[in-house]
């Protein structure tokens, strides 16, 4: 199953779980100057996932499978002043 994030497609397993693409996405990113600096302060990215209009909790990523057609969306942080 494709999934597209960003501008970028990526292959994930059908059925896969929420945590499989967090991981993809997390990877991705890792090089990202706000998500470094985010996760220097605080420990972890903070990313918002959102599963067909629901906002998963973290420890929820092990339980949704996701599946063709799913709309996964994904909130970025950003801070400025």
């Amino acid at each position: 199953m494709r999934a597209l994030i960003g501008s970028a497609d990526c292959e994930i397993s059908p059925g896969a779980l929420l945590s499989d693409l967090v991981k993809v996405y997390e990877e991705k990113l890792a090089g990202d100057p706000m998500i470094m600096a985010i996760k220097k302060k605080v420990g972890k990215s903070l990313l918002v996932f959102i599963v067909n209009g629901k906002v998963i909790r973290p420890e929820r990523f092990d339980q949704i499978r996701l599946e063709a057609g799913d709309d996964v969306r994904i909130v970025h942080p950003v801070s400025g002043g």
